[in-house]
């Protein structure tokens, strides 16, 4: 039963490893690299792209920027849109189900290593989804966080929306700017700012919280 708990961790492990390992003998992934990579048939790149997804989210060195920047690139708006949508969702919900087959052995080491999540969990333990959005939007790895919140047997609707909210403003800026290609343009500003918004909402939230426990005390 041990084995079933650890096996999800140990290929995520040896999968992290071998894109790292990739990157020290490739040097870097630039966005030309997956231009590449991806098909003509744009059935067929948008499912390469959700496998691109996939894999980023076992690997935690790859960076989801690039991904939803090429596919902005490679598909007109409407269509990466939707692309980055499922990807992200994919994204999430992958990490998640590692950490929840974990059965709760990541929580410890998981707020040991990252104080952060410590932090934001410690404190609002009956407001998951505050904190899962927190986190989210503070801009801390997808893949991290989906192993911790499956492995504390958050509800996965709870979770796949809250971090769906945090991440939407920076899907939406990257798909954009991939699309656009100019970081001054009136759409990746609007993008930018909506981020910085959420940003500065979801820490206000927090300390609101926060103040309301003290309070309570």
């Amino acid at each position: 039963m041990k084995l079933k708990k650890y096996l999800p961790l140990a290929v995520m492990a040896c999968l992290a490893l071998a894109a790292a390992a990739f990157l020290l003998l490739h040097g870097s992934i630039g966005v030309e690299e997956l231009l590449a990579w991806s098909p003509r048939n744009p059935y067929l790149a948008a499912l390469a792209a959700l496998l691109a997804y996939a894999v980023k989210s076992q690997t935690v060195v790859i960076p989801y920027a690039l991904i939803a920047t090429a596919v902005g690139l490679v598909f007109d708006l409407p269509a990466a849109l939707a692309v980055n949508t499922l990807g992200s969702a994919v994204c999430i919900s992958v990490p998640y189900f590692t950490g929840r087959s974990s059965d709760g052995v990541l929580v410890d080491g998981l707020m040991e290593r990252y104080p952060r999540i410590g932090e934001v969990y410690g404190a609002n333990r009956d407001r998951l989804f505050l904190a899962s959005l927190v986190l989210r939007v503070a801009n801390l790895s997808n893949d991290l966080l989906g192993l911790f919140f499956g492995s504390l047997g958050m509800r996965y609707w709870e979770y796949l929306l809250s971090s769906f909210v945090g991440i939407l403003p920076a899907m939406v800026l990257y798909t954009v700017l991939g699309n656009d290609l100019d970081p001054l343009s009136p759409p990746v500003l609007v993008c930018s700012a909506v981020d910085v918004l959420c940003i500065i909402a979801s820490w206000l939230a927090l300390r609101g919280k926060r103040k309301e426990g003290k309070n309570g005390n």
